[in-house]
């Protein structure tokens, strides 16, 4: 399927507006029916069906009211344990409540505001979501490209990004060993578990068909005329967005390679070796894991459009 992150270093207040607009946006282009979205969830709530009452509440918290401003300011203890327990100020999430496999999802998830923020393991709220890989083959890449960039245009992410993964509903303790043989095999593939690394703070999440920068990283490439320089496949493209972000584009289907027939994604290690100084912790971190792999095998596959 394509899964989708958007890494947003902000408070709710300050980013309801683009989230309302992203949640729109999906809601349209994937229509509430029983094979796309028919249910939503809230917090710690379970996930039920997308009635009148349920549809006016995701609105509500939609919005960039709050209570209070920051965490240090909540007078209700209970709301303050339940961000704590949850690690987020406000989550809220849209499903299939039938079929869990649908490949239809999105999640937003509002990082705990704090007067007297420090760097911490809730550093960033985030919009992630999936979109299966029928839709992309029925639509078209084009149709689905817009999508995500009609998503990302109210965002004031760092980073992002949108791809083919494999998508796992329980874990890696069960789920891994399953696509072990495929996951090596496959570099343009990566891998979800269903929830954002929420400290992915102003890190680039890997390489990907489409690639989203912001401040910083993007300034420290020296722009988009810069950064377009050191990419020279030719099926690479290098898109301002607005004044502070981009999109890159590996071309324009999402490719999964193939490295039994040689196919490494040879534009795809390019753009590595450019973002290598902003990848995420697992790419340069030796005590990274994936269950059912070695630890060789785990870096290897973490590193695979670098080494």
């Amino acid at each position: 399927m394509i899964h989708f992150v958007f890494y947003i270093p902000h408070d709710h207040p300050d980013i309801a507006a683009g989230v309302s607009r992203a949640f729109d946006c999906y809601m349209k282009a994937v229509g509430e029916e029983p094979g796309t979205i028919n249910a939503c969830a809230f917090g710690s709530s379970p996930l039920g069906p997308l009635s009148d009452e349920r549809r006016k509440r995701l609105r509500e918290l939609l919005l960039p009211d709050r209570p209070f401003r920051y965490a240090e300011d909540c007078a209700d203890p209970y709301r303050l344990r339940e961000m704590e327990k949850n690690g987020n100020e406000t989550w809220l999430h849209l499903g299939n409540g039938h079929d869990r496999l649908s490949g239809f999802k999105l999640t937003y998830s509002a990082r705990i505001p704090s007067r007297d923020r420090t760097p911490s393991d809730h550093d960033v709220s985030y919009l992630s979501g999936t979109l299966p890989t029928e839709h992309l083959e029925k639509h078209g890449p084009s149709m689905v490209r817009e999508l995500l960039l009609e998503l990302a245009s109210g965002l004031h992410f760092t980073s992002g990004q949108a791809g083919l993964s494999f998508d796992s509903l329980v874990g890696d303790v069960f789920f891994t060993p399953r696509i072990r043989t495929e996951l090596l095999r496959y570099p343009g593939i990566s891998l979800n578990h269903g929830s954002a690394p929420d400290w992915m703070g102003t890190r680039v999440d890997g390489v990907h068909w489409l690639n989203f920068l912001g401040p910083p990283v993007l300034q420290k490439l020296g722009g988009v005329s810069a950064l377009r320089s050191r990419l020279r496949s030719p099926e690479t493209t290098v898109q301002p967005l607005d004044g502070a972000r981009a999109v890159i584009t590996m071309g324009d289907w999402p490719e999964a390679g193939d490295l039994t027939h040689g196919n490494s994604l040879s534009a795809y290690r390019e753009l590595g070796r450019v973002l290598d100084p902003w990848f995420d912790k697992p790419f340069n971190d030796p005590r990274f894991r994936i269950e059912g792999f070695t630890q060789e095998e785990a870096m290897s596959w973490a590193r695979r459009f670098l080494d």
